[in-house]
């Protein structure tokens, strides 16, 4: 039997890497049911209830060592791991857990990274010695392996894929739990949904009044408005700002600490999605839910172009009229929407497989 860890940005209460997990388990059972799988957490009994596989402490250097020591192969992934805009220590941790893993003699596999950004030149060397080693890459886009090219990795495969999010199977979402979530907020469950998922960026303020507008327009059309937080505590803030700027009264926020599961379960319900977040956009398409994407990071353009739907620019530059005008725009035609939205997470379902495929090619080589 195989034993695999995995190493990312886990037990951190951010919905988006949780559905990353979830999807690699899912994606690498199928391929190998009796596979044995754990991963390293910031809360390991909190990953392992939702989970239902071992946690161990991403924060211990012999826990670390000991699980490598017994694992086949180290999965790191997914999301975006290289990057050293929140701090320069991400590259540092990643990178230090897959040279220990080379190390001792262990394939390491990069599962469906995206990359970037990367500020400092210490990071960019660092890369370029430690990935080169490497024995495959899956990347989530053409862009990120172009990056991990740039910075010098050249001997290590790079494959794209896509994000293991997308290997979910909307029929394993109960929609019941979504339903209890949603119902106290609303008055007319018959009417349309459309969630909106936010974030704080930078110094960024300009942007929640377009939102606030954004969100009166399908108010004032008869659409339930619900604020969806995917990073718990911190998108609550930037949500209830954006709700004391709106007009039109109504629009509710689900509040309370829920798990990744219950989002899931939530977004089930929705007719549209508006979002900054990229999961809240990569599970939308997942759910076959026509989405507009906010960006504030080269990947949210760049997973919208592959999802086949529209960015309406950067936060930065975004004005009131033209986000509405385009959201009324693709409300024209919501058949073309569902039928674009369906073919295109088909296709990027069949590419985030390859993933796991790549990583049973790493552990027969291995053999």
């Amino acid at each position: 039997m195989s034993r695999i860890l995995i190493s990312g940005y886990y037990g951190f209460n951010n919905a988006g890497d949780d559905v990353v997990l979830y999807g690699i388990i899912s994606s690498l059972k199928r391929e190998q049911p009796n596979m044995s799988l754990s991963v390293l957490s910031n809360q390991p009994e909190l990953t392992t209830s939702l989970f239902g596989i071992p946690a161990h402490n991403r924060w211990s250097l012999s826990t670390i060592i000991r699980e490598l020591k017994k694992s086949d192969l180290l999965v790191m992934g997914g999301g975006t791991l290289m990057q050293d805009v929140t701090s320069p220590r991400s590259v540092l941790y990643y990178l230090g857990i897959a040279m220990i893993a080379k190390m001792l003699g262990k394939p390491v596999v990069f599962y469906a990274q995206g990359f970037g950004p990367i500020l400092k030149s210490f990071s960019r060397q660092m890369i370029k010695q430690v990935v080169n080693h490497v024995d495959i890459i899956t990347v989530r886009d053409h862009e990120s392996g172009e990056d991990f090219k740039a910075c010098g990795v050249k001997k290590a495969p790079v494959f794209v894929t896509a994000d293991p999010a997308l290997t979910i199977h909307p029929d394993d979402i109960d929609p019941k739990r979504g339903h209890d979530l949603i119902d106290p907020l609303f008055e007319d469950l018959s009417r349309p949904l459309v969630i909106f998922s936010v974030r704080n960026w930078k110094s960024e303020e300009s942007f929640k009044q377009v939102f606030a507008h954004a969100a009166d327009f399908y108010r004032e059309r008869g659409w339930n408005v619900l604020f969806l937080p995917m990073h718990f505590p911190s998108d609550i803030a930037p949500s209830e700002e954006i709700m004391s700027l709106m007009k039109q009264p109504g629009a509710a926020i689900i509040s309370e600490h829920v798990n990744f599961h219950d989002i899931m379960s939530v977004l089930k319900h929705a007719d549209y999605v508006v979002g900054m977040r990229l999961h809240s956009l990569i599970l939308a398409c997942m759910l076959h839910i026509p989405f507009l994407g906010i960006s504030y990071d080269p990947k949210i353009d760049r997973f919208v172009e592959r999802a086949g739907m529209v960015c309406a620019g950067h936060i930065k530059d975004l004005d009131e009229k033209s986000l509405v005008d385009l959201i009324s725009e693709r409300m024209e035609n919501p058949e073309r929407e569902q039928t674009i939205i369906r073919e295109k997470a088909e296709l990027l379902k069949i590419d985030a497989m390859k993933s796991s495929q790549l990583v049973l090619q790493a552990l027969a080589t291995k053999k």
